[in-house]
């Protein structure tokens, strides 16, 4: 074999090269193209911690800031299509319209997918997120559900717990969709 045939095996060879990267990248591109949708209802809370003081204005604030965080951060992930559920009533969460409004008004929208949740205060110090993601086209079968705990009932408590789940949300529920 002469030098001009190598130089032209190699050549041949890097344009296979190059013309099998570009296909690769422009198939990762279609695929990165199809995101997922998901709804997000509102996150429920309950108290059953038995304190005497009435803190129903605190916990009514610091849940609509959860909303908020877990709204605004999955609304700015690349990875999924938020969908937008438009409940008649104040809240929109599984508890109240219910969760088979809120299946319907997801699919209605076009998501795929359903993010529903409830923060529990356990006792004065204890606290519970509970968090499920429904998958609509597979008979609401869950494709995530988690049991996650926080310390404190303080405004910076809950904005940690907020910020956590959101965190949880992306890295441990997002790539099932």
């Amino acid at each position: 074999m002469t030098p001009r045939d190598v130089y032209r095996w190699i050549v041949r060879g890097m344009a296979f090269l190059f013309l099998a990267s570009t296909m690769a990248m422009v198939s990762t591109i279609f695929a990165d193209t199809e995101k997922s949708t998901l709804a997000l209802a509102q996150f429920d809370f309950q108290d059953t911690s038995g304190e005497d003081q009435d803190q129903g204005a605190e916990h009514a604030a610091r849940l609509k800031s959860l909303n908020e965080t877990l709204h605004g951060g999955l609304a700015e992930n690349q990875a999924i299509s938020l969908v937008v559920l438009t409940c008649e009533v104040e809240r929109c969460t599984h508890q109240a319209p219910g969760l088979a409004v809120l299946t319907r008004q997801a699919k209605a929208a076009g998501a795929r997918y359903l993010l529903i949740g409830e923060v529990h205060k356990v006792s004065t110090l204890i606290g519970r997120v509970r968090l499920a993601v429904l998958d609509l086209n597979d008979d609401n079968r869950f494709t995530c559900e988690q049991l996650l705990s926080y310390r404190g009932d303080t405004d910076e408590a809950w904005q940690r717990m907020a910020q956590y789940t959101l965190r949880y949300i992306e890295e441990s529920c997002l790539p099932l969709l």
